[in-house]
């Protein structure tokens, strides 16, 4: 592992609730070799001067500002900036274990694969961020294929340099923009998947922020379909687009009256908000 560099790339925006918490969790981990690139987009807070005591005590943080806004801007302005043979990713309000870089980064440096993705714990532990959990938890057990996923989430991601540099995110996309990377790539290479990598996230805490979460990954979802109508990509075959669908829509109702015959209230209460929500957002979208 000595001979090679890894590239830690963190987008913030105003984070500075969480963002030393996260810094200190990447910037003290067991690997030897890594930079880590902290890219600002656009933050009006403290974020640039928590990051800039930061950058006086540790010389492998590099702190970015990038103008244009968007998570993909900011991802591609620390992959542009970075040096590693590996790219590694998290979110500003993550935490992640010492042995991170490590674990995620191993199925890439012994050759074996070109990326590799973990999971979550839930930071919070209040009733919306535990059925957060659930529901991710139940969406990447839907997309797993025994040690490989057809999924890429960037909290707890890591892909080799050349790869992530062939592809890049999409500049145009204000939230998704992993999924529309996994849409890009996954005929490229297959993704490794590894739960028991595990980093803290910060889930949604409240009914009007699961409320808005759901309607902003359904209005993306619906403009993601429409960039790739005309293009090569099977829609059909990307389970994401089934909710597009009007016979999803007519089945709703009946959908949410089968859940109480399955699960508990709370839990039923949590799925139809999210489900209503995010059918609210397809509606809306253009």
């Amino acid at each position: 592992m000595k001979d090679y560099k890894i590239s830690v790339v963190i987008p913030v925006y105003n984070g500075e609730k969480t963002l030393e918490k996260c810094l200190l969790s990447v910037l003290t981990q067991n690997f030897q070799n890594y930079e880590v690139i902290l890219v600002d987009n656009n933050s009006t807070d403290s974020t640039k001067k928590i990051a800039q005591e930061f950058v006086g005590k540790f010389n492998n943080l590099k702190y970015i500002f990038e103008k244009k806004k968007g998570r993909g801007s900011a991802r591609n302005a620390g992959i542009n900036a970075s040096c590693g043979q590996i790219i590694a990713m998290t979110d500003s309000d993550c935490i992640v274990p010492q042995n991170w870089l490590c674990k995620i980064t191993k199925p890439i440096i012994s050759g074996q694969e070109k990326i590799s993705l973990g999971f979550e714990y839930d930071l919070i532990n209040n009733y919306w961020t535990r059925n957060i959990q659930k529901s991710n938890w139940d969406f990447v057990n839907r997309k797993k294929i025994g040690n490989y996923i057809k999924h890429i989430d960037t909290k707890n991601f890591a892909i080799d340099a050349i790869l992530m540099k062939e592809f890049m995110f999409n500049e145009d996309l204000v939230s998704f923009e992993d999924f529309e990377l996994y849409l890009r790539i996954k005929d490229k290479s297959r993704i490794f998947f590894n739960p028991e990598i595990k980093v803290g996230h910060r889930h949604k805490t409240s009914l009007i922020q699961v409320i808005k979460l759901n309607i902003d990954r359904a209005i993306w979802t619906k403009k993601i379909f429409k960039l790739y109508k005309e293009k090569t990509i099977n829609q059909k075959k990307e389970p994401m687009f089934e909710s597009l669908s009007l016979i999803n829509f007519l089945l709703f109702p009946f959908w949410a009256i089968f859940q109480f015959t399955k699960k508990p209230f709370s839990r039923v209460f949590f799925l139809i908000i999210s489900e209503a929500s995010w059918r609210i957002g397809l509606l809306i979208s253009r």
